[in-house]
């Protein structure tokens, strides 16, 4: 897909999503960019605020890309969030915001930004295929959904591992219109509370010896928003990490 002149909708643009956002506006992408609070978050593009954990904000997010730039073209889904939780204090609430910003936001963007993206004529980059390439959406997991969970993080394991089945049970239900995947991020940004002896944990259990960065993210979703023939993947972007 050609990204000039696309419109994208992005959630979660604070850290990495920063580096996203500008890249696709230096590609000449009309960025709509949700935020919950800070509207500094939205700098880069249309700003949408938003709970993405309620069906009636991501319905208003997706109004209001059609309202000012006349359709959607691709969804890039960061929103998340991360805390530790350890076993003792677990309880139901932990559950429900884990799941709700995480895996039921997905499932709302992708089945409300979907039905939108299937009213679209098809993108002429598809190169006379025949697939009539309507859209592109784009999910976050984590590595450790697909190797090995975080200790004191399980809702977030199970919410981020539900997010691969939802793109890939995407992928199959808007195919061939619609073409979807996940990136499973490793350690790409080194967490500000991070401790010495952590960050030498992580480096040590790292083949590449080293956090990635923000680019190598934005890397791989420009990769998946360009690319036509590739659908209901995983894409790790881990250093190694998975393997170690």
């Amino acid at each position: 897909m050609e990204l000039q002149g696309k419109t994208i909708i992005l959630t979660g643009a604070a850290r990495i999503g920063q580096d996203v956002a500008m890249a696709l506006k230096n590609r000449g992408v009309n960025l709509v960019i949700t935020y919950l609070k800070d509207k500094q978050e939205a700098a880069l593009g249309f700003g949408a605020q938003a709970d993405v954990s309620k069906k009636e904000d991501v319905e208003n997010v997706v109004a209001a890309t059609i309202k000012k730039f006349g359709n959607i073209d691709g969804l890039v889904h960061m929103a998340a969030i991360y805390k530790a939780m350890p076993w003792e204090t677990l309880n139901e609430h932990d559950w429900d915001s884990n799941i709700n910003v995480i895996a039921k936001s997905a499932y709302l963007f992708g089945k409300i930004a979907g039905d939108q993206m299937l009213k679209n004529f098809g993108d002429p980059s598809a190169n006379g295929s025949g697939q009539d390439i309507k859209g592109k959406m784009i999910f976050f997991s984590d590595w450790s959904a697909l190797a090995r969970p975080y200790k004191d993080h399980l809702p977030y394991n199970a919410a981020k591992a539900a997010v691969v089945g939802l793109a890939k049970s995407f992928a199959k239900e808007l195919a061939p219109h619609v073409l979807v995947n996940a990136i499973a991020p490793g350690p790409i940004l080194r967490p500000p509370d991070l401790t010495e002896e952590e960050n030498e944990e992580v480096i040590a259990n790292t083949p590449l010896k080293r956090w990635g960065g923000s680019e190598e993210i934005t890397k791989g979703v420009l990769y998946l928003l360009e690319a036509d023939f590739v659908t209901g993947t995983v894409l790790t972007i881990d250093g190694g990490r998975s393997i170690a």
